[in-house]
């Protein structure tokens, strides 16, 4: 015996199922994606949402692009994953472009891990600056970390000399309470251009991320033509970066194919 929850999202045209209470799960999940594929002839990827209590097998499911685990206000004590599971979780579907985690994750992820090979990934939970240091994607979110304005600035660095960071075009973190960071401070280290009212057409005037991860990381309009915001440059080819440093958080901000 098994139970099918059905629901239908209007506002976005997703189709969610859910399969509980069954002997052979991951058999009938399988049968059940290519009844719904044959219903609606559908070929494209897939979002794949995991429970941080997931045990057992993954859902045997292909074209996976995008995955969730975990959807539950950060707080002390709150869900965890294993740095395991994740790695087994990347290694299975192995087209993930997107990653959002809503949990603490349990132990290190080595440098040559799956999970900073991901293109676009938003981790909401407590890490250190090596998620910054070992990613090699396009678009980092991270929530309560704790970081330096040394590691702050040696990241900045890195991107301006093309040490690192090639594809990288947003970064954001919101930096771990009590933890403030020195504006000031990585203004005067690096080498920036302030914005200029009377010559606001030298830089664009906002940019929308193109890679939402829904509740972590919603769409999002930056305004480039504000006085906080500065421009850095890479060296090697000119490429522009704009920046904007607050107390609790930082954006870096890359647009693609902007010189």
């Amino acid at each position: 015996m098994f139970i099918v929850s059905i629901h239908w999202n209007e506002k976005n045209g997703s189709f969610r199922h859910r399969i509980e209470r069954v002997s052979k799960p991951m058999e009938v999940q399988k049968k059940y994606q290519d009844y719904i594929n044959s219903i609606f002839h559908y070929s494209g990827t897939y979002k794949l949402s995991l429970s941080v209590k997931c045990e057992g097998s993954l859902p045997n499911i292909t074209n996976v692009s995008y995955i969730q685990i975990g959807k539950a206000p950060m707080k002390q004590n709150g869900p965890t994953i294993d740095a395991q599971f994740l790695t087994n979780v990347l290694a299975k579907y192995l087209d993930t472009h997107t990653l959002s985690v809503d949990a603490s994750i349990v132990g290190e992820l080595p440098k040559d891990s799956p999970f900073f090979q991901v293109q676009n990934i938003a981790v909401g939970s407590r890490r250190g600056p090596e998620y910054i240091h070992n990613f090699v994607g396009r678009h980092l979110r991270l929530s309560c970390v704790t970081v330096t304005d040394q590691d702050i600035i040696q990241f900045l660095q890195k991107w301006m000399s093309n040490e690192a960071y090639h594809n990288l075009e947003t970064f954001v973190i919101f930096v771990d309470h009590p933890l403030i960071i020195n504006a000031d401070l990585i203004r005067q280290t690096i080498e920036c251009e302030d914005y200029d009212p009377n010559e606001p057409e030298k830089r664009p005037e906002h940019f929308v991320i193109d890679a939402p991860f829904d509740y972590l990381m919603p769409i999002e309009r930056y305004s480039f033509w504000k006085d906080n915001v500065v421009e850095i440059k890479r060296a090697t080819d000119g490429k522009r970066a704009f920046l904007a440093i607050y107390p609790t958080h930082l954006q870096f901000i890359a647009p693609e194919n902007l010189t």
